[in-house]
């Protein structure tokens, strides 16, 4: 059988990475094994990455650029309902979109932590905070939204085999009712920590 030409093979590369880095993690993945996955030379591997930093890089990025894009659009729009509603609504297609990076990602410290990652993660974390985290919103309201966000990882992770429009319907749901007001609050004291469904 031929070899792959160079741009299959870069595109190959890439993906057998994601799989191998979700199989065995980034540091129990060497490039000898993901040459092999691909059915290539070393040789050929370093045609397009000397590293696995050069390869983590060159996955992450187009990942990253696309959740910026997501944060440029919600920082655009007027007023903070707007601001927020674009943020989730961008940020869970962005982990859809990328699902197989997103559970490594939550699963993996070490990809998240990796300095050809962590500096641009950190630069994201507090433009989502930025857009979330306003002051004048009640504590509540920010609690949950924190909530809704971090678990939307865990979402991913757990129901890999769930479609994407049914798996975006719920998160959608889920992120509605945590964060609309509630119409009517109760001045009486809470009898329990167990939320209390809204009620249109």
């Amino acid at each position: 059988m031929a070899a792959p030409a160079p741009e299959d093979t870069y595109g190959k590369v890439l993906s057998a990475a994601v799989d191998l880095f979700g199989e065995h993690g980034f540091a129990g993945t060497s490039l000898q094994a993901i040459a092999d996955r691909v059915g290539v030379t070393k040789a050929a591997l370093y045609y397009h990455f000397r590293t696995k930093d050069e390869l983590l890089d060159a996955l992450m990025r187009p990942a990253l650029n696309d959740l910026e894009r997501v944060l440029d659009d919600a920082e655009r729009r007027k007023g903070d309902a707007a601001r927020q509603r674009v943020l989730f609504e961008g940020y869970v297609d962005f982990l859809l979109r990328y699902r197989a990076l997103a559970v490594i990602l939550h699963h993996d410290v070490s990809v998240g932590t990796h300095p050809a990652v962590r500096p641009r993660l950190g630069s994201i974390t507090a433009r989502v905070d930025g857009v979330l985290q306003d002051p004048a919103r009640p504590v509540e309201y920010r609690v949950a939204a924190t909530v809704a966000l971090g678990g939307f990882y865990s979402a991913i992770a757990t129901f890999p085999h769930l479609p994407d429009p049914e798996l975006r319907a719920v998160l959608l749901d889920i992120v509605r009712r945590l964060l609309t007001p509630r119409r009517t609050r109760s001045t009486a004291p809470a009898p329990s920590v167990r939320a209390v469904p809204a009620h249109g």
